[in-house]
């Protein structure tokens, strides 16, 4: 790929590398997805099974957006579709985050002994595949509302894989099991400040000249 445009792309007319980007983006975060919740069943990680959570609404939104990206290549309004996908991705991200938040507080009532090497594991392969998902959002020049909600997905689940790496090691070193449920609150209001922030430019019309084409400066060039 160069700058996030896939071999055989040359013109707007036939790039429809957004889609195509979003599809791989969307078969890593399956893989992600699988792997931390057999993981964070069998560690009784919630910790890791947030992540897995949050990494489910990562798979939803990237339908919401390849959806979006496909419609707007087929001539729909690009404004008004990207919004509304935007909006979509915005709850899905808020409403796990809720999730999350209402299971730490139980795990606070209920502290459950944590199988570390498997959390830690697992966590580490996520947070790989989530830094993959990274560097290929970064490699494109784009500014609308679609490539803007799913870098902030990603985004805060490669932090929050991060997090529960570190909280594993800290579990393993310290036996201190709160630490589960700890990180899983951080991660939520994470996720709640990422909603916010989005929603927020949704409100403020900052997306609302959207440009309807995904083939950008010297692509063609350099193609």
């Amino acid at each position: 790929m160069n700058r996030g445009h896939f071999n055989g792309c040359a013109t707007p007319t036939d790039c429809w590398c957004e889609v195509k980007r979003y599809g791989i983006l969307f078969g890593i975060a399956g893989m992600i997805l699988i792997a931390e919740v057999v993981g964070g069943i069998v560690s009784q990680s919630l910790a890791l099974l947030a992540d897995a959570g949050h990494v489910f609404t990562d798979t939803g939104a990237l339908l919401v957006s390849i959806v979006v990206g496909y419609n707007v290549k087929c001539g729909a309004n690009e404004t008004r579709t990207r919004k509304i996908g935007g909006y979509i991705n915005a709850l899905l991200l808020g409403g796990v985050a809720v999730w999350v938040l209402v299971e730490a507080i139980e795990r606070f009532q209920e502290p459950r002994e944590i199988v570390n090497w498997i959390m830690i594991s697992i966590a580490v392969l996520g947070t790989i595949g989530n830094y993959v998902q990274h560097r290929m959002m970064d490699s494109v020049d784009e500014e609308h509302v679609t490539h803007e909600s799913m870098r902030l997905h990603i985004l805060s689940d490669l932090m929050q894989s991060i997090g529960v790496v570190v909280g594993g090691i800290l579990i393993w070193v310290t036996s201190w099991v709160l630490i589960d449920p700890i990180i899983s609150i951080a991660i939520a209001f994470m996720m709640m400040r990422w909603t916010w922030k989005l929603l927020r430019k949704l409100w403020s019309g900052k997306y609302d000249n959207d440009s309807g084409h995904c083939c950008h400066g010297n692509h063609h060039k350099n193609s």
